[in-house]
């Protein structure tokens, strides 16, 4: 918001609050283009074929007012009507094989533009999608969507069309210089007497626009970043009713995004007035120049009638090449916003001799200490060993560290001091895909996909049948639900299954989760969004599932956990107590506290 605002809407939540909609970052011009014309490598024998097309229709944009100019001197003042029909005739083969080599090249332009951009999308989606945690934390969501789709496709745009406009306009005005002073020089000189000043406009208008388009797209992603988080908080916002709020946020963004637009907008409204009044000052100084010439007989009527023709086409290239700047600008902008994320490392690398592990189930940490951000520890110190079978719950207050600890065994992070091992590798040394893969993790805030169920339960285990998916559900005790919905396991997920209850979203996600049949299993507050008796039919199927497997079993309800080999009671960072359920409660500790505070609290509710 602006000092002016007299009564500035507080922005409490998201991404979009308080962040700088504007500015401008140091860029490589020359690198982003080398790295560009890399991904149009492959398309190298189509590419020729439309240089070829572009030389051929550039061609016939010079020839044909030559061809014109040569009509006036030799047919039209000796009246040869029977030459004067040949040039026209030969005139418009001339224009129709141009017109074809244009359309031509702009057929294979688009199809080179469409899938060198695809290459790029793609690569850039899938860069996205092996990027550790440390950056998606850092990086808003919309943000990211818009350089997936708002800067691939300001490249696209200027690659489908304006990449070819651009080079054949080029290729035209040097042509029109070249012909004019060999057609004749003196007029030559007076006619391109104003070009260095419009070159100069020319360059400090494209100079302007380059500024001003970085900051519309950096303003563009910027909005959408708000606009994402907003519409997939929109439950939030409602029932807080904070949709003032969430308004005055977007238009806080979208005010920058106008006005940066707006000045782009203007630059490129600018250059077609200025373009055409030039225009109209040259030619009228050519023709004085060219009839001052001829009564000398310096230059003949078809030359400055050519001379006419070639200024009419000297400015529209210029004017295009002026406007397609603009396009260009934008688009390599986009181009760096995408490379910047390409550039991007990953912070938990696998090293290049990394083996995959095939899990038996022995987890051990040894002094693991850990920072989300440098000098504020989450984890300090921290030991622990779980045995293959074995259940380890975790409980402790909220924000003590008990989901860093899976989060690290799930290798989203890696530790900043000690080592945590499977089986007696460190799990820095083998390849993190092979550890996840036979990981089962159910989290506390569930994330369905908008698919069918069946297909949101077989994303534990692409392969698995219908049958599978179908006893999965069973062992989660979810069936049940499944089948009385309209389409049973057909029925479609909404966007983040907003569709079904939270007890229903993480009953499908256990499913997942057993249909995964992982060697580790990592319950994240799993049932805590359903009710007693759904507890409890989850409880029978998790100690089926658990049987054999070793288990983290985070939760705040401590009546869950009673089961567990061993229950580590963390506390800022630390493990505080370890021990089992019944050994904590006899040293009357903080286990002991904790427990008894809840088991009052339900005595107090019945």
């Amino acid at each position: 918001m602006t000092k002016q605002d007299t009564n500035p809407p507080r922005v409490r939540l998201g991404y979009g609050g308080g962040m700088r909609l504007t500015g401008e970052s140091a860029r490589n011009t020359r690198q982003t283009v080398k790295r560009l014309l890399g991904y149009a490598r492959p398309y190298t024998p189509q590419l020729l074929i439309v240089a070829l097309f572009v030389i051929v229709s550039t061609a016939a944009g010079l020839i044909g007012p030559i061809l014109f100019g040569r009509a006036i001197d030799l047919y039209v003042v000796p009246k040869d009507m029977v030459g004067l029909g040949r040039l026209a005739l030969t005139l418009l083969v001339l224009y129709v094989l141009g017109g074809v080599a244009s359309i031509f090249q702009g057929i294979l332009m688009v199809g080179v533009g469409q899938r060198l951009i695809a290459d790029v999308r793609a690569e850039l989606f899938n860069h996205l999608q092996w990027l550790s945690m440390v950056y998606h934390d850092q990086h808003k969501v919309g943000d990211l969507m818009s350089r997936v789709t708002n800067d691939t496709e300001a490249i696209n745009s200027i690659l489908s069309n304006g990449l070819i406009e651009f080079t054949s306009n080029i290729l035209l005005l040097g042509g029109i210089m070249v012909a004019m002073f060999l057609l004749n020089w003196p007029l030559a000189i007076g006619t391109l007497i104003l070009l260095p000043l419009m070159l100069y406009i020319t360059s400090l208008v494209t100079r302007r626009s380059r500024v001003a388009f970085r900051q519309v797209q950096r303003n563009l992603g910027a909005m959408n970043a708000v606009m994402e988080e907003n519409i997939a908080g929109i439950r939030v916002v409602q029932a807080f009713a904070r949709a003032s709020d969430t308004q005055a946020q977007f238009e806080a963004a979208n005010a920058a995004n106008r006005q940066s637009g707006t000045k782009a907008d203007i630059i490129t409204a600018a250059l077609g007035p200025m373009f055409t009044t030039m225009s109209t000052i040259t030619i009228a100084a050519t023709a004085l120049l060219g009839g001052w010439l001829a009564l000398r007989d310096v230059v003949t009527v078809g030359v400055i009638a050519t001379f006419v023709v070639y200024i009419m086409n000297f400015f529209r290239p210029m004017r295009g090449i002026a406007m397609l700047y603009n396009s260009l600008q934008a688009a390599l902008a986009g181009a760096e916003r995408i490379f910047e994320v390409l550039d991007e490392e990953t912070a938990v690398p696998d090293p290049p001799d990394a083996q995959p592990l095939t899990i038996q189930g022995l987890v051990e940490f040894d002094d693991v200490t850990f920072s989300y951000k440098p000098g504020k520890p989450v984890l300090t110190n921290v030991s622990l060993t779980a045995h293959p079978g074995e259940t380890v719950a975790l409980v402790g207050p909220t924000g003590a560290g008990k989901t860093t600890i899976v989060n690290l065994l799930s290798r989203f992070y890696d530790v900043d001091a000690g080592t945590i091992a499977i089986d007696g590798r460190d799990i820095r040394t083998v390849q993190q895909a092979s550890i996840r893969e036979q990981l089962g993790i159910v989290l506390q805030d569930t994330f369905l996909f908008s698919d069918t169920v069946m297909e949101n339960i077989r994303y534990g285990r692409l392969q698995a049948t219908d049958d599978e998916v179908i006893a999965a559900a069973r062992l989660a005790n979810a069936d049940w639900f499944i089948r009385r919905l309209p389409h049973g396991y057909q029925e479609p997920v909404s966007e983040q299954g907003h569709n079904f209850s939270e007890g229903q979203r993480q009953l499908l996600a256990i499913a997942r989760a057993i249909l995964a049949n992982p060697r580790i299993l990592i319950l994240d507050e799993a049932t805590s969004s359903v009710d007693t008796r759904t507890e409890m039919q989850i409880q029978e199927a998790l100690l089926r599932l658990m049987e054999g497997r070793t288990a983290f079993v985070i939760a705040h309800r401590l009546s869950t956990i009673r089961e567990a080999d061993q229950v580590l009671v963390i506390d800022h960072g630390r493990i505080i107590e370890r021990g089992n359920h019944e050994s904590l409660l006899a040293q009357q500790g903080f286990y002991f506290k904790l427990y008894m505070s809840q088991f009052k609290g339900v005595e107090t509710a019945v």
